[in-house]
Parts: structure tokens; sequence; C-alpha cells
């Protein structure tokens, strides 16, 4: 612990969090040039970004234990699928598209490009469909990051970004129908006929 410069780590905090700005003003044009971040300042922000939106999101929906165990589970999962995907895209342009890109590279083009997503998911519970929205701004982002500076043919990547954009979009629509389906089940078991009906079989049982 002596060893850490905790004057070093807070000055690169503070120099990364200044880049948000610049790249809420204008996304795409940023992408093309990302700042060079090593991991412990990639990690910790997208850590207290994600803990930060998922606070809000349960503080919408008035849920207090949501905001509690959402400063922990929120930033767990961001970290963990952003390093599953940037996984995916690494081993994906590494044997269909012939290049090696520095894992820590894709990762932190997954981290800005999935900012618009965990912004516009902090209303999911208003705007149900929202998440489809957040996905394709993330999916573009990416194509634009990807094709500017790691010099990807542009159909191909194209191509690889629409079809995720896809599963994305039809495991959101089952995930849909199955959450619609268990409500209403459990909206008609609770109906005062449903009770009516177990009641007279319960008195018929006797």
């Amino acid at each position: 612990m002596k060893n850490i410069d905790w004057a070093l780590i807070k000055a690169k905090l503070k120099e990364a969090v200044l880049v948000l700005p610049h790249f809420a003003r204008n996304p795409v044009q940023f992408m093309r040039a990302l700042p060079d971040w090593d991991w412990p300042t990639m990690l910790v922000l997208q850590g207290a970004f994600a803990a930060a939106c998922g606070v809000l999101a349960n503080l919408l929906e008035r849920n207090i234990l949501g905001m509690i165990t959402g400063i922990v589970i929120a930033p767990l999962s961001v970290l963990f699928m952003t390093a599953v995907g940037a996984g995916i895209f690494h081993y994906t342009f590494m044997f269909f598209f012939k290049r090696e890109v520095p894992y820590r590279q894709i990762y932190l083009h997954m981290i800005f490009a999935s900012i618009p997503f965990l912004i516009l998911n902090i209303a999911i519970s208003f705007v149900p469909p929202i998440p489809i929205l957040g996905a394709a701004a993330m999916f573009m982002l990416l194509f634009v990051g990807f094709v500017s500076n790691f010099n990807l043919e542009r159909v191909r990547i194209r191509n690889v970004l629409a079809g995720l954009l896809a599963v994305y979009v039809a495991y959101w629509v089952v995930l849909l129908v199955r959450t619609t389906s268990t409500q209403q089940n459990r909206r008609i078991k609770a109906t005062p006929e449903s009770m009516d009906i177990l009641e007279k079989e319960l008195n018929l049982e006797n």
C-alpha cells in the first residue's frame, strides 16, 4: 500500500472524468480518437458509472433495496458483460478478419460505446423498449470506432454488428413475451373468479 501513488491515481481519474463531456458533445467523432487509458482507470470509471446508472434506475422505480444492491451488482454485471463482449470481438477479429487487435483497446471501445446504453436503461421501467434504442446506439458507435481505429472492412464488420443487434432484439422480444405471460398468469390466479373456483373445488373434495 505504501508504494501506491494515490496522488497520481487521483490525477488520472480526474483527467479521465473530464473526458466524458467531450464524449457527450460528439460521441461519433470521439470514437475515432479514444484516449489511451490504463486498466485501473478504465475499470474504476466504468464501475463507478455503472453503479451511478444502477442507483438512478432503482431510484426512479422507488426500489430502495435495488438502490443498495445495485451499487455492487450493476458494476459487476457491466464489467463481466464488457469483458465477455471484448473477448468475443477479439477472437472474431483474429479468426475472421485476420487482425490481432489488443484486447485492452477493444475493451476501451466497448466502455465508451456502452455509455448511451447504460444511460437509456435508467428509464427502462417507464419505456420498456428503450434498451433496443440503446443497443442500436452502442453498435453504431462500435462500428465507427472499429472501422476508424482498427481499419476493418466496413461491410463485414457492419454485418457482424447488425447480426449481434438482431440477436439482442430477438432475445429482448422473447424475454418480454415470457415476462408478460408470467404477469398475466399471476393476475388470472389472483382474480376473485379464480378464488371462487378454487374454493368450490376444495368444498367438493371435502
